[in-house]
């Protein structure tokens, strides 16, 4: 099967891009990372059917949630540190 990656707009037409993926794991992948990078709303759809299969709207959540797992990371990493040092 055929999977085609397109932008929705808020008005007017979707617009497809590039051609057809032939794994349906790979287009999610790419349609959720150009939708953080373009801050666009992207949709997987069967491109027999043109049935769609996934949309992803762009979101500010990854970055917020990658700024918490570093300052965990961190907070872990003085932690085991200072444990370390005084034992």
């Amino acid at each position: 099967m055929a999977y085609v990656l397109q932008e929705v707009p808020e008005e007017g037409e979707r617009v497809t891009l590039g051609e057809p993926v032939h794994d349906l794991i790979v287009a999610k992948v790419i349609a959720s990372r150009r939708a953080m990078h373009t801050q666009r709303t992207m949709a997987v759809t069967d491109d027999a059917t043109g049935q769609e299969v996934a949309r992803y709207e762009p979101t500010e959540a990854p970055k917020t949630s990658m700024k918490r797992l570093r300052a965990a990371r961190e907070d872990v990493t003085d932690w085991t540190y200072s444990r370390k040092k005084s034992g």
